[in-house]
């Protein structure tokens, strides 16, 4: 099992030594990691796969 704390170290000193931020907002960012993640456009961003469209 991973300390919780020690990991967070990790990824802030991590991040500062790679001048990008711990978290990530951006609306157009998040969409383009979720491509290259493999997510589907229209998803609910859950995983299921299914769209928010299909869904409701």
């Amino acid at each position: 099992m991973v300390d919780q704390r020690v990991l967070a170290e990790w990824v802030e000193a991590t991040c500062a030594a790679q001048g990008v931020p711990v978290r990530v907002t951006d609306p157009g960012v998040l969409a383009r990691v979720g491509v290259l993640m493999g997510a589907a456009q229209g998803t609910d961003g859950r995983g299921s796969g299914r769209s928010t469209a299909a869904a409701s």
